[in-house]
């Protein structure tokens, strides 16, 4: 097969306005900025296209027009098939690959994901690339990566809503029994730590990182360090049960 190692994948980050613990989150201002806006620009860091896949819903028009004027294509589609709008925004841009990105992860970090392709050796298309099992990175600082091909079966077989809300476990699920699944090479460990926005209590960690600690413009390593150092931080939100898929 072709060398993957130098593909230069499609983004597509899923977003809307309507969470159910949260609403409008996204577009929650620190220093004047969405919260968002932070997450493009540490995206627009991997050089890689960005495609914002939200609802067609009326309440995402604010989204959209603050992402449009950023440079950033929007496409948009179902409020719960999220599947349904990877796979349109993949289909349009003719991408061979994407990254799957959520939208309340504001600190994801462009250079950890480029870093991450480095180690990337699939010998398949049919790959699936991902943190692994044994989670190590803070909730909401990884990502996903998979061929145009394995999404485009899974638009097609995922039979689950669960499955078309939350796009690929028919993927790391292994269904079929033919998918290739790669993990990260990370030797960075600090799972404790949240860095996802579901919350008041986890907007205002990430408000008090980019605002006291200039965290949009740090390294993961760099923001880890920062938490490990600062125990007030980590109760901010500790108390906070991530929602399993399923649910």
């Amino acid at each position: 097969m072709d060398n993957l190692v130098n593909i230069k994948p499609h983004i597509i980050i899923q977003a809307r306005m309507g969470s159910t613990r949260l609403p409008s989150k996204v577009m929650m201002p620190i220093n004047n900025i969405p919260m968002i806006g932070y997450q493009l620009d540490r995206l627009l860091n991997t050089g890689f296209p960005i495609v914002l896949a939200t609802s067609n819903n009326s309440n995402n028009n604010g989204l959209v027009e603050y992402a449009k004027k950023k440079g950033i294509q929007v496409i948009r589609g179902s409020e719960k098939n999220v599947l349904q709008r990877y796979y349109k925004a993949a289909k349009l841009n003719k991408a061979t690959d994407v990254i799957r990105i959520t939208g309340d992860n504001p600190l994801v970090d462009g250079y950890f994901i480029k870093e991450q392709l480095n180690s990337f050796r699939p010998s398949t298309r049919r790959y699936y690339f991902y943190e692994g099992q044994q989670k190590k990175l803070p909730l909401g600082m990884s990502f996903e990566l998979f061929s145009f091909e394995l999404l485009e079966e899974a638009y097609f077989k995922a039979g689950l809503e669960s499955e078309r809300e939350h796009v690929t476990p028919y993927m790391h699920q292994n269904f079929p029994g033919n998918i290739e699944i790669l993990e990260f090479q990370n030797h960075l460990n600090f799972p404790d730590a949240r860095l996802t926005v579901d919350t008041a209590e986890d907007f205002e960690l990430i408000k008090r990182l980019i605002v006291d600690y200039d965290s949009h413009l740090k390294s993961t390593k760099e923001i880890i360090d920062i938490l490990k150092s600062n125990n007030a931080l980590m109760k901010i939100n500790n108390d906070i049960v991530q929602k399993k898929w399923t649910e």
